[in-house]
């Protein structure tokens, strides 16, 4: 879906501190669970059964949650939009980009196909992001669609698109009992991308490196999350969970007395992602999984909570 340069300079707004930070990899597609009561509230529910639908018919299984986010950040689910680019409908296609991926003329469409048809819309644009291999790497895909390419001018226009989309889908799946919601996973994610990054104090971007809370606030604010920005102001503003049920994603802190001064993402099996201390790289580490047990040089274990509670 090629984009004028009046379209994507709306998106460099607050996108320059992500540059190409979201692209290390990118994140895995956002499950296709059960609606979250934000979906179910604030999807339209004919809109919601047409987006599980072109999802079920895809070539790919685009999952429905990146459709609907697709259409929200376009258009909020405005079937006869158009922008001042000329974009039309609710997933503001191009006419050529919906002529190209239009048909086979979906069941309950309309003859001819038109983008301004909520449910042809719907369906070119499952084919469209499959074509774009949103499966397997979903942010490239995204990047693609906004600007027209996945070329690094792209990239770096785009780049909070593809990283305000993804939020969206994530917020609209319900995690299922003891699993982790689909902010968590983009949040491992983006944490996992990372490892190999030196360590760096007061870092907190791939180019500078990292220290252990400024990889958590990076790999939580691409997944649309704010979290503080040291440790301990973590520790003591977010909500807790008990060491025994946590699920990936999960904050996992570590200090003495009632000070945290370390912290990395749970990732499950005992383990975490985070960045140690100067001379080491960001790395998954194991931990003990009872408060109080000892951790490194004079610390203990503090306990966990989780960012997206909040």
């Amino acid at each position: 879906m090629t984009r004028t340069a009046g379209k994507i300079l709306v998106l460099l707004v607050g996108a320059c501190a992500f540059t190409l930070c979201a692209l290390a990899g990118g994140a895995s597609a956002v499950a296709t669970n059960d609606p979250s009561p934000l979906a179910t509230g604030s999807i339209p529910a004919n809109l919601l059964v047409l987006f599980q639908r072109a999802s079920a018919a895809s070539p790919c299984g685009v999952p429905w949650t990146l459709l609907a986010a697709v259409a929200k950040t376009e258009s909020s689910f405005g079937p006869t939009a158009v922008s001042g680019a000329g974009a039309e409908g609710m997933f503001q296609f191009e006419p050529a980009t919906f002529a190209e991926y239009a048909k086979p003329t979906p069941s309950g469409g309309a003859v001819p196909p038109t983008p301004f048809d909520p449910t042809d819309a719907a369906y070119a644009a499952g084919r469209y992001l499959c074509s774009l291999g949103v499966v397997d790497n979903p942010t490239l895909a995204l990047v693609a669609y906004n600007c027209g390419n996945a070329g690094a001018a792209c990239q770096a226009a785009s780049a909070g698109y593809a990283q305000e989309v993804l939020a969206t889908a994530a917020s609209y799946t319900a995690p299922g009992a003891g699993a982790p919601s689909g902010v968590q996973e983009a949040a491992v994610s983006y944490a996992e991308s990372q490892i190999g990054t030196p360590y760096v104090y007061g870092g907190a971007t791939p180019q500078t490196g990292f220290d252990c809370s400024g990889l958590v606030v990076w790999a939580y604010g691409l997944a649309g999350v704010v979290v503080p920005r040291v440790a301990n102001d973590q520790w003591h503003d977010e909500p807790h969970v008990a060491l025994n049920e946590l699920v990936p994603g999960d904050l996992v802190f570590f200090g003495s007395g009632n000070y945290a001064d370390h912290v990395g993402i749970y990732i499950g099996d005992s383990a975490m992602v985070d960045a140690p201390y100067t001379g080491a790289d960001v790395r998954v580490d194991t931990i003990p999984d009872v408060a109080g047990a000892a951790w490194g040089s004079g610390e203990v274990v503090l306990g966990a909570a989780d960012p997206v509670a909040t």
